[in-house]
């Protein structure tokens, strides 16, 4: 077995450098990191927009700042792709979501932690003892689903929140189009248990719901062809459309703020990877990431280009 493997195994029961007592100890142990740690840092990423840009910041930010040999592993592939690869070493760090984390990976939940703050200190004691990765600072950008409202029917009715539209739907929701994937749709924890959740579940016999494709659902809610549908948080769309997000009042949909998921045995012998993407991670909202995968999907900009000038505004680099 390789070494790196079986230091990984260390760190996850508990045996981390944080936990030795002594000086002593804790020179030993450095020492052993050193040698493990190669001075080299692959950096991955899953393969859609935000996440490309995501890779880039970090890998930008690593190769200007540290004397670290960063290789670009960004598009990588899947969740499960970029998890397996951190866990065998294969990379060392990619960006994460807190719910992707807690529901999609390993030991996997089911329940749903509206609370960001709760979400984000669980998943990350978590892996740092189950996988022996550390998640550092997370962004306060949040790519979860959201119920989108065309603007100038928001305008018309006043509604902005969730309950707002169940309220909407009690009173007269005869006239209204509702536009919606189709896994959105038939899901439990979609369309169905929306409506549970927030009391309009037996409202809905005059409401027409359209399926529509995932790539025309921003269009067709922006010209007005539906009211409402479904969309991700952070999708540039929204701002393409001037689309209006319904607050989530009543916490239904799960939290997925991004962070960096990093190769703990790395962190501890390059700590300033630590302090350089919690500065890459501070302020990134989600109006700010809107913006970001704005430039790369609609003005078609490269999405390394569009992470070193957002590093270059930041004064990361």
């Amino acid at each position: 077995m390789p070494q790196s493997v079986t230091r990984r195994r260390f760190l996850a029961a508990g045996g981390g450098l944080a936990a030795t007592a002594g000086i002593g100890g804790l020179s030993g142990c450095l020492t052993l990191a050193t040698e493990l740690g190669g001075g080299s840092v692959k950096v991955s990423s899953k393969r859609f927009t935000e996440q490309e840009v995501l890779g880039y910041i970090a890998y930008e930010a690593l190769s200007a700042n540290t004397d670290l040999n960063v290789t670009d592993q960004v598009g990588l592939g899947g969740t499960t792709t970029n998890f397996r690869a951190l866990d065998t070493d294969e990379v060392q760090l990619y960006w994460e979501y807190t719910g992707t984390a807690w529901q999609t990976l390993p030991p996997q939940h089911d329940t749903v932690i509206s609370d960001p703050e709760k979400l984000y200190r669980k998943v990350k004691a978590e892996f740092e003892q189950k996988h022996g990765l550390t998640f550092l600072q997370r962004a306060q950008l949040n790519n979860t689903y959201v119920i989108l409202a065309n603007p100038d029917w928001a305008k018309k009715t006043g509604v902005e929140t969730l309950s707002d539209f169940a309220q909407f739907l009690q009173n007269d929701g005869s006239n209204l189009t509702v536009a919606l994937n189709a896994e959105f749709q038939s899901r439990a924890d979609g369309w169905p248990g929306l409506s549970e959740h927030y009391g309009f579940a037996d409202d809905l016999g005059n409401v027409t719901v359209n399926n529509i494709g995932s790539g025309l659902l921003y269009q067709v809610i922006g010209k007005g062809s539906a009211d409402v549908g479904v969309g991700f948080n952070t999708d540039p769309r929204i701002l393409q459309f001037g689309l209006r997000v319904l607050t989530d009042d009543k916490g239904y949909f799960p939290v997925y703020n991004a962070a960096p998921l990093v190769d703990s045995e790395t962190l501890e012998n390059h700590p300033s990877i630590r302090s350089l993407l919690n500065a890459a991670s501070n302020g990134l909202t989600t109006d700010v990431m809107r913006r970001l995968n704005k430039q790369v999907a609609i003005e078609k900009k490269n999405p390394q280009t569009v992470a070193k000038e957002y590093l270059q505004r930041k004064e990361v680099i």
